[in-house]
C-alpha cells in the first residue's frame, strides 16, 4: 500500500534555512553517491580492464571523452528533479505525451532486465572465485539478486545509500594505491602496435562501441537519478537546491569517470604488458581481475581486494534493483495520471511521484525483473563476452533516443525558462546527442551492412 505523503516545511526548502556549511552538504549527498555505485561495476570492472588488457592505453582517451561528452545527458535527471519536483519519466509525460513513455517503457524494461542479468552474472563471477562456492554462475546469480531484493525490501532507500557509500570508499581506496603501483609497467603510447586490433578498423569500432554504451554508464541511469533525488528529499524531508544537486552529482560523475581510468591502466599495466589473454568465462575473468591487484599490491591483497570486488559489484547490483523498479512503477503511474498537463513541486506531484508511494508495486515490479533477469540467465546467456557486449551494445543503440528525451524535457514546457540549462549546457548536450546517434549508425552499419 502506499504511505501517506506530507507536505515538506517551505522554510527548510529554503537552504539558508536547513543550515550552513557541511551540514547542508551532508544533507544533499546521496544520489550521486548511488549513480557512482550503480556506474561502477560491470562498465568499470569488466569493460575498462578489457580495453586496457586488449588495447593497452589507446582507448583511454576515447573512453574519457565520451565520459565527457555524455555529461549533460546525465546530468538532467537530477537537475530535472531539483527545478521541477518529478521524475524524467514524468517530465517525458508532460512534455510528449503518454505514447513517449509507454515507447520508453516497452524499450526500456527488457533492457533493464539484460542490465541487471549481466550485473549479476559479473558478481557471481566474482564471488564464486572468491569464495570457492560450488554452484553455476546463473544460479549464484539468480541468488545473489534474491538476496539484494531481501536487503531492499527490509531497508529501503536509506540501507542502499548507506552500503553503497562504504564500499564505494574501500573500492576507490585499493583500487587508486594498485593503479599507482601499476604505473612503472604501463606502455604509453597514442595507439600501442600490441593491440589486438588496428585503431581503424570494423573489430576496433565495434568494441569501442560496446565500451562506450556503458562509460560511465547506460543512459537510463539519468532517470533514475531522478528518482534518487526524489528519494532523498522524501527521506530528508526538503528539498536539495540546486546546487548542492550539482555537487552531488560531479562528486559521483568525476568519480566514476576516474576509477574506469584506473582500471583501464591497470589492464594495460598489468593484463596487456604481460600478454594475457582474456578467460572467456565470468570465473575466470573475475580472478584475472583480482590477480591484478595480487600482482600491484602483494599476495596479502587478494582476498581483501577480491571482497572489496565484490561488495563493489554487490551494491552495483543492489542499486540497480532499487533504481530500475522505481523507473517502472513511475511508467506506470504516468500512464495513469490522468491530472493537467503541468509541472508540480515536491509537494503537488501525484502519488506516482512521490517515491515511497507505492511500496508495494515497486516491489512487485522489482519481483518481475528479477524473475526476467533469471530467465535470461537460464535461457539466452551461452558465452560470457558475447552476452556482455550485447548488452553494452544494446545500452548504447539507444542512448541517443534517451539524450535527445533528456534534453527536450529539460527544455520543454515542464520547466520555467528561468530554470532551463544554459545555452552552453544545451550546446554541450547538442553535441553528445549527434556523437551518439553517429556512433549507433555506425555502429548498425558496420555489424550489419558491411
Amino acid at each position: 500500500m502506499s504511505e501517506q505523503h506530507s507536505t515538506p516545511n517551505p522554510a527548510i526548502n529554503d537552504p539558508q534555512q536547513r543550515g550552513t556549511g557541511l551540514s547542508r552538504y551532508l544533507a544533499a549527498m546521496g544520489p550521486g553517491f548511488l549513480f557512482a555505485g550503480a556506474a561502477i561495476g560491470t562498465s568499470h570492472v569488466v569493460q575498462a580492464t578489457r580495453a586496457g588488457a586488449d588495447y593497452g592505453t589507446g582507448l583511454l582517451v576515447f573512453i574519457l571523452l565520451a565520459i565527457l561528452i555524455k555529461y549533460p545527458c546525465f546530468y538532467f535527471g537530477p537537475l530535472y528533479a531539483s527545478k521541477t519536483g518529478n521524475s524524467l519519466v514524468e517530465g517525458y509525460r508532460l512534455t510528449f505525451g503518454k505514447p513517449i513513455v509507454a515507447l520508453f517503457g516497452l524499450i526500456q524494461i527488457p533492457v533493464f532486465a539484460i542490465i541487471v542479468a549481466a550485473i549479476a552474472i559479473t558478481t557471481a563471477g566474482v564471488g564464486g572465485n572468491l569464495l570457492r562456492i560450488p554452484l553455476s554462475g546463473p544460479v549464484l546469480a539468480v541468488l545473489l539478486i534474491a538476496a539484494c531484493g531481501v536487503i531492499i525490501y527490509s531497508g529501503g532507500y536509506a540501507i542502499v545509500d548507506r552500503i553503497n557509500k562504504v564500499f564505494i570508499a574501500i573500492l576507490s581506496v585499493t583500487t587508486l594505491i594498485a593503479t599507482v603501483l601499476a604505473l612503472p609497467n604501463v606502455s604509453w603510447s597514442w595507439y600501442p602496435a600490441s593491440a589486438v586490433s588496428p585503431l581503424f578498423s570494423a573489430t576496433t569500432f565495434v568494441t569501442l562501441v560496446a565500451i562506450l554504451g556503458f562509460m560511465p554508464s547506460g543512459l537510463s541511469l539519468s532517470i533514475v537519478n531522478s528518482l534518487w533525488s526524489l528519494a532523498r528529499n522524501e527521506a530528508n524531508g526538503a528539498s536539495a537546491d540546486s546546487r548542492m544537486e550539482k555537487l552531488d552529482f560531479n562528486i559521483g560523475y568525476i568519480g566514476s569517470a576516474l576509477i574506469a581510468a584506473c582500471f583501464v591502466v591497470m589492464g594495460a599495466g598489468v593484463l596487456h604488458s604481460q600478454n594475457i589473454n582474456l578467460a572467456t568465462g565470468s570465473v575466470g575473468f573475475a580472478s584475472q581481475v583480482v590477480d591484478m591487484y595480487v600482482s600491484t599490491l602483494g599476495p596479502w591483497s587478494g582476498f581483501v581486494v577480491g571482497i572489496s570486488i565484490f561488495t563493489v559489484l554487490l551494491t552495483t547490483l543492489l542499486t540497480v534493483l532499487d533504481g530500475f523498479p522505481r523507473v517502472i512503477v513511475a511508467v506506470f503511474e504516468s500512464l495513469g495520471h490522468d491530472g493537467a498537463r503541468q509541472a508540480a513541486r515536491p509537494e503537488q506531484a501525484h502519488p506516482g511521484q512521490r517515491p515511497n508511494a507505492g511500496n508495494g508495486e515497486r516491489y512487485l515490479a522489482m519481483a518481475g525483473l528479477s524473475v526476467l533477469a533469471a530467465l535470461i540467465l537460464f535461457f539466452l546467456m551461452g558465452n560470457f563476452w558475447l552476452f556482455i557486449n550485447f548488452a553494452m551494445i544494446t545500452s548504447a543503440v539507444v542512448s541517443p533516443l534517451l539524450a535527445a528525451l533528456n534534453h527536450l524535457t529539460m527544455n520543454g514546457v515542464s520547466v520555467s525558462r528561468a530554470d532551463r540549462p544554459s545555452a552552453l549546457l544545451n550546446a554541450w548536450s547538442a553535441l553528445a546527442i549527434v556523437t551518439l546517434a553517429i556512433l549507433s549508425v555506425c555502429y548498425l552499419y558496420v555489424r550489419f551492412v558491411l
